[in-house]
């Protein structure tokens, strides 16, 4: 089974496919002074759920681009349900390598590192798209102490302590003037809504071909989270400006 197929099975109906909150997103708006005249590029925009809060708070435009064709329909539909569609474009495609708009007052990278194949690339692309002006509203996992077993640590050589990120990203030339972090009950919302979404697939497809590979993800991910992850990996928001 491709990967993209697993998510959508896993969590394409998810609202976040993150463990963010609706007022995170709309707070890192108004930290980056997003209005009526900005332009917003999300790469791996996902189900378009963090444009649309955008869009409708603050009057902005956007575009969205993700690789999964089922996340670019729903996003679509999500948007003209809205009634967004002049204002938020969103295409399928390759953010690593689509030409995209030029000029945006923020690009948003909110878990999706892997177009890039790093946190560290990721947040130099994104620095690249933002220009000499523009903001990057980045997201992704992090460690939250010092003291990960080893072999949970292994598994997960992409990801970054809290401060890792920000040297990025001052790296990259921008500072960090806003900071979010999930919190145990958003976490556990998330991970709840993964479990939730491949049980109801794994009831309602008992005897397909990909039903003993799922339900095996199923409980790897569970074991994942419950021995190791709810403790040692956080989720982090940091919004970078230009020096």
């Amino acid at each position: 089974m491709n990967e993209h197929t697993l998510i959508h099975i896993t969590q394409g109906s998810l609202r976040h496919m993150n463990p963010v909150t609706d007022n995170a997103i709309l707070e890192a708006g108004q930290a980056a002074g997003i209005g009526k005249k900005s332009l917003i590029i999300d790469a791996g925009a996902g189900n378009g759920t963090a444009l649309i809060l955008l869009a409708d708070a603050y009057g902005c435009a956007g575009y969205g681009i993700d690789i999964r064709e089922d996340a670019c329909r729903t996003a679509t539909a999500a948007a003209a349900g809205a009634g967004l569609s002049e204002r938020l474009e969103f295409t399928c495609g390759d953010a690593a390598t689509a030409t995209l708009p030029k000029g945006a007052d923020l690009v948003i990278s909110l878990g999706s590192v892997d177009c890039w194949g790093g946190p560290d690339e990721a947040i130099r692309a994104c620095a690249e798209l933002a220009g000499d002006n523009g903001s990057i509203l980045f997201g992704d996992r992090v460690w939250e102490g010092s003291r990960t077993p080893p072999e949970f640590a292994r598994e997960w050589p992409e990801v970054r302590t809290l401060y890792e990120l920000v040297s990025a990203g001052r790296e990259a030339g921008f500072m960090p003037t806003w900071l979010w972090h999930a919190a145990p009950a958003d976490w556990d919302h998330y991970e709840s809504g993964i479990w939730t979404h491949t049980a109801a697939w794994l009831w309602e497809h008992p005897d397909t071909q990909e039903t003993a590979d799922i339900a095996a993800y199923l409980k790897t991910i569970q074991d994942e989270y419950i021995l190791f992850g709810r403790e040692a990996v956080g989720w982090t928001m940091i919004l970078f400006r230009p020096v």
